[in-house]
């Protein structure tokens, strides 16, 4: 199924990491937001399960809904949570806030969460719609400093590790989806042979357009003249835990 990036509803980077470094490290940043909480009293009064948690402090990484359930109940900042860096705990005016009944915090703006996960990776299906998005609010002169208009912004979560020493599997991502042509060399979402991807693209003076991943594991795909008709741009991202 493709989604219409621009009809559809609608995090700083640990460079150089290894899955199991990054894993180990974000297990210590959980138990000390935990302080002299339990992890099974932490779990009750958060609302994710005992087991859950357990599995974070083993090295497991929560996907964007627990990582907001969880610097919520420990009053800590996303950014440190889910990369180490910035902050511990928020300052007056936070980068974000979840969405609240009764109206918007005065200069925030909604990001929508659009439920598509870009495979960073090779050959994973990755276009998926669970229906109503969850909202997070941004500071929109924030927004506008990382070079984004609030009404094209998209609050993704990448997954893979083809981008790995930029963008690792589960960052949060904010793409701008009014940008859905190649521009200049930059990391884009895109739609190519029925995959959603996240790859570093590059023109050459030829025409060839390079899909490169950041991750030297991974080749370089090539997509001649005649097939760039069907690669589809979704947006550029603009932030991933910090700007890119």
């Amino acid at each position: 199924m493709i989604i219409d990036l621009n009809s559809a509803p609608e995090g700083t980077l640990t460079h150089g990491q290894s899955s199991q470094e990054s894993s180990h490290a974000f297990a210590e940043r959980l138990k000390i937001a935990f302080g002299k909480e339990s992890p099974h009293a932490f779990a009750q009064r958060s609302g994710i399960g005992d087991s859950t948690i357990r599995r974070y402090l083993l090295g497991s990484m929560p996907g964007l809904d627990n990582l907001l359930v969880i610097a919520k109940a420990a009053n800590v900042t996303l950014d440190w949570l889910a990369t180490g860096e910035g902050p511990m705990r928020a300052s007056k005016e936070p980068l974000f806030v979840t969405v609240q009944e009764g109206g918007m915090p005065l200069g925030f703006v909604a990001v929508p969460k659009l439920e598509i996960r870009p495979s960073a990776g090779a050959g994973t299906l990755a276009l998926h719609d669970d229906g109503e998005p969850d909202i997070v609010a941004f500071r929109e002169d924030w927004l506008r400093r990382i070079g984004i208009s609030p009404k094209f912004a998209r609050l993704m979560v990448a997954q893979g590790d083809s981008m790995r020493e930029t963008i690792n599997d589960g960052d949060l991502m904010i793409v701008d989806i009014s940008i859905r042509e190649f521009i200049d060399e930059a990391i884009y979402v895109l739609v190519y042979g029925g995959l959603v991807r996240l790859k570093r693209l590059q023109m050459l003076r030829n025409g060839l357009l390079l899909l490169k991943s950041d991750n030297p594991r991974y080749e370089t795909e090539e997509v001649p003249l005649a097939e760039q008709p069907e690669l589809i741009i979704g947006g550029r991202v603009r932030w991933a835990g910090g700007s890119i």
